[in-house]
């Protein structure tokens, strides 16, 4: 969570009178204050500083507040601090429109009102610490992202009761060998054999918070991996991460086949602890030396080693112990019945538990220590991982509130800005000329539009709230409601062909905001063209429903498609077709509380197809 420090505010006035009278006026402990007597004295401050506010006087000898504000401006460090102009005389409606045109946010007027300072002083404050709020959050959740994507393992999200993948990250592409789009087309079922469904389908009904389990799976190219599953269970979702164990498989069954191998050889193979107690015993040491395990785990490996060289045995013994490998040493032994047998002795140290091992043939142990560090540090990643994900969901629920309080505080200050350049208008209207009715103009419309912006986020900020009411709603009504909504002018240019459209199971005031959003876009995307042409129309299959909206219209390129359905990306200029880049991101979250899919498909100059899935049941 961002933590704000402490206020610094910065004014800049050429009397010193001025300077003391706002600074005792709105110094607090929470806050800095800076003051500068001259232009130049705050542009250092402000460049050498972190500054929150300036209050900065228009009217100052060699450099005005103008020109202050506009080097503010320029400068990448300093263009988004909030301006507010003072002034002692009332300035004409081109000096006004000047002022924010170099960044101001707002003026005042000496003498000053304290209580209206204070007030608007505390308010550009607050805004400027929920932005730097957000770019913290946004900052938490890019590193986030960053790191589920460059993880080795599989993270993502799977629908409980269809099992199906709803969200994973980049390491599908080199685990399966699809893409993030292609497996978001498949279930859980399509990955596994026929023989393991039934397994799946017991798992996703298992309640808790954790699922452990292993399954081997068939990849886009056919192979078989085995994958371990880690699921945290939250609602109707499961959590997964899931990691290529296919090596560690096969080693296991490698290690199993030697131990096999060896129990059975009929070479002598034995292990012997640092004392000389015998503690392994296999089938070619029953042969050889003619002891049974039984008996042999009873005794010491000198019960086997001639008494002549035992001295060099044991002096053999302690090198081993330090460390050293011995292979195909010719040396003798002594079996059960007294014979002495040549033999070719090769020895190595297990573990630090100072075992060693006696063999007739050189024997090679495996050396797990780095891979049981790897395993486990592996382990430590995927639960830091685990966390992430946990914070991740935390965090976006968090930024969905603070964009909705953001918005509401930002309509205070938009509505006074389009109220006074309203006011402007109509009492001065006659006075402007036109380059300044021009200016005005502009500010109202920029008001309107950021006010459809704010209108676009909060309701994004809702569908994050609301609880979904599904019920079995007809889409074809909802449709053809749609449309005869549609500005009759609009409705009869285009030729709209609606097909039977089945009935699903949703919430109907969200879904009539799906067909309105990608209606309103078919109709306005097609509208240049000489005769706009939209089809809408539906598919099923067993397990879901596909819907269509297919349009004449202008298209783009689908290397762009992705951007499509985030807040705020748009593929075509204000000055072509109007909106606010909100509309398909609203469009994309409904769909997804409702376990669906959405994807585009779309020629440049030809047309755009908008598809979308919806569960049968």
């Amino acid at each position: 969570m961002y933590k704000p420090v402490k206020e610094t505010i910065l004014i800049v006035d050429d009397k010193p009178g001025n300077i003391l009278a706002l600074e005792s006026l709105l110094n607090t402990t929470d806050r800095r204050i800076l003051h500068a007597l001259t232009g130049n004295e705050g542009l250092k401050l402000a460049l050498d500083q972190e500054i929150d506010l300036i209050l900065l006087d228009i009217q100052m000898p060699e450099m005005d507040g103008f020109e202050v504000a506009q080097i503010l401006k320029t400068n990448k460090r300093t263009r988004e601090i909030p301006i507010i102009f003072i002034t002692a005389e009332i300035i004409d409606s081109k000096n006004i429109l000047k002022g924010y045109e170099e960044g101001a946010v707002d003026y005042l007027t000496k003498p000053l009102d304290p209580q209206l300072v204070k007030a608007k002083v505390n308010v550009l404050l607050r805004l400027q610490a929920q932005k730097k709020e957000l770019i913290e959050k946004n900052l938490i959740l890019e590193k986030y992202n960053l790191l589920i994507n460059n993880s080795a393992d599989m993270i993502g999200v799977i629908d409980r009761k269809s099992l199906k993948f709803e969200q994973v990250n980049q390491a599908v592409e080199e685990i399966l060998y699809y893409s993030e789009k292609e497996l978001l087309k498949y279930d859980l079922f399509y990955l596994h054999d026929k023989n393991n469904h039934q397994h799946l389908k017991k798992l996703s009904q298992q309640e808790g918070e954790l699922i452990n389990f292993e399954t081997w799976i068939f990849t886009k190219k056919r192979e078989q991996k085995w994958l371990h599953w880690k699921i945290r269970i939250k609602g109707e979702k499961w959590f997964f991460n899931a990691r290529d164990i296919t090596e560690i498989k096969k080693n296991q069954r490698i290690r199993s086949y030697l131990a096999t191998v060896v129990k059975q050889s009929n070479n002598a193979i034995y292990i012997s602890d640092s004392d000389g107690n015998i503690i392994s015993w296999n089938i070619g040491a029953e042969k050889i030396y003619g002891y049974s395990e039984r008996e042999a785990l009873k005794m010491k490996i000198w019960n086997i080693i001639p008494d002549i060289i035992k001295p060099e045995a044991s002096l053999l013994m302690q090198k081993i112990l330090k460390g050293e490998r011995i292979l195909d040493l010719e040396t003798k032994r002594i079996n059960k019945f007294g014979k002495l047998i040549d033999v070719l002795y090769s020895a190595t140290l297990l573990d630090e538990e100072k075992k060693s091992t006696e063999s007739s043939i050189a024997i090679t142990e495996r050396d797990i220590t780095q891979q049981n560090i790897a395993e486990e540090r592996i382990k430590k990643l995927n639960q830091d991982l685990q966390n992430n994900v946990a914070q991740l969901e935390f965090s976006n629920q968090e930024l969905e509130s603070f964009s909705y309080s953001v918005s509401h505080d930002l309509r205070a200050p938009l509505r006074a800005l389009y109220g006074y350049a309203q006011i402007i208008e109509e009492d001065f209207g006659m006075e402007l000329s036109n380059e300044a009715q021009k200016y005005l103009n502009n500010i109202k419309r920029n008001a309107q539009r950021m006010g459809v912006l704010i209108d676009d986020l909060l309701n994004l900020s809702r569908l994050g709230r609301k609880e979904v009411d599904k019920n079995r709603v007809d889409m074809l009504r909802i449709v053809n409601e749609v449309i005869d909504s549609v500005d009759i002018k609009i409705r009869e240019k285009s030729n709209i062909l609606v097909d039977q459209l089945p009935s699903a199971l949703v919430d109907y005031t969200l879904f009539r905001q799906v067909w309105e959003n990608l209606i309103s876009n078919a109709i306005k995307y097609s509208s240049k063209k000489n005769q706009p042409a939209i089809h809408i129309y539906a598919e099923e299959s067993t397990d879901e429903i596909t819907y269509h909206i297919e349009d004449n219209g202008v298209g783009f390129k689908m290397d762009y498609a992705d951007k499509l359905f985030g807040v705020f990306q748009r593929l075509h200029s204000d000055q072509e077709f109007e909106g606010t880049g909100v509309g398909l991101a609203i469009v994309k979250r409904i769909i997804n509380k409702h376990h669906g899919k959405i994807w585009v498909d779309s020629q440049e100059g030809i047309g755009t197809t908008f598809s979308f899935t919806l569960p049968k049941n």
